[in-house]
This record gives C-alpha cells, sequence and structure tokens, in this order.
C-alpha cells in the first residue's frame, strides 16, 4: 500500500511540470562566445527583448551553469537555454527549443549571431 501511495504522489507530481512548446524531445543548438559568461548573458538578454521574447532565469545546474527560460510575447516558455563556462574567455550557451517551432529556432539562431559577434 505503501508503495502504491508513492507511485501516486510521484504520477501526480510529474503531471504539474510545465514544458511550455519545449516537448520532451527538444531539437538542440549550440552557440560558442567570446567572452565571459555575464556579458555573454547580458547581450543574450538584450537581443531577446529586441525579438519580442524575455530570457527568465532559473535555478542554476549543479556545475555552475545558469539556466534561462526563453518566452515569447505570449509569456510561454519557447526554449531552454544553458550558459557556461567553455575555455579561458569563452562561453558556450545551449538551447533547447521545440522542433516544428520555425519561429523560436529563427531567434534563437539571432541571438547567437548577434552575441558571437560581441567583443569583450
Amino acid at each position: 500500500m505503501k508503495s502504491f501511495s508513492l507511485l501516486l504522489a510521484a504520477c501526480v507530481l510529474s503531471g504539474c511540470v510545465d514544458v511550455g512548446q519545449v516537448t520532451l524531445h527538444p531539437e538542440t543548438t549550440t552557440g560558442y562566445f567570446s567572452g565571459h559568461r555575464y556579458r555573454v548573458e547580458q547581450c543574450l538578454e538584450g537581443v531577446a527583448a529586441s525579438q519580442r521574447h524575455l530570457l527568465q532565469p532559473d535555478d542554476p545546474l549543479p556545475d555552475g551553469s545558469h539556466r534561462f527560460n526563453l518566452l515569447n510575447a505570449q509569456s510561454e516558455v519557447v526554449a531552454w537555454v544553458e550558459v557556461g563556462h567553455f575555455s579561458a574567455g569563452q562561453t558556450s550557451a545551449q538551447f533547447y527549443y521545440g522542433p516544428n517551432h520555425p519561429e523560436t529556432k529563427a531567434t534563437i539562431s539571432t541571438m547567437i549571431a548577434r552575441c558571437g559577434s560581441m567583443r569583450d
């Protein structure tokens, strides 16, 4: 009976996770940037805003990487973003987004292109 209660609780709690448009099987894109993480995050946030999106902070990952939700103009989660240290003076950003969402892919491509050309 105790294991049934735990199983029931797990099923109820797992239904509370909102993956937004990302889905359980997202596509991924990685961007590499010359610059420290803080400056890259500022750039990504600015470009997202210019595309009518919001980069909303989420809980950090155990390795120290910062995690964000990318929200569209309707406040829907359209991508997850993980920004972390790549190498000396370089930062990487991993984008997870739903397949079949070309507008999200275009926004991410713009973010990578504009922030990839920044210099510290």
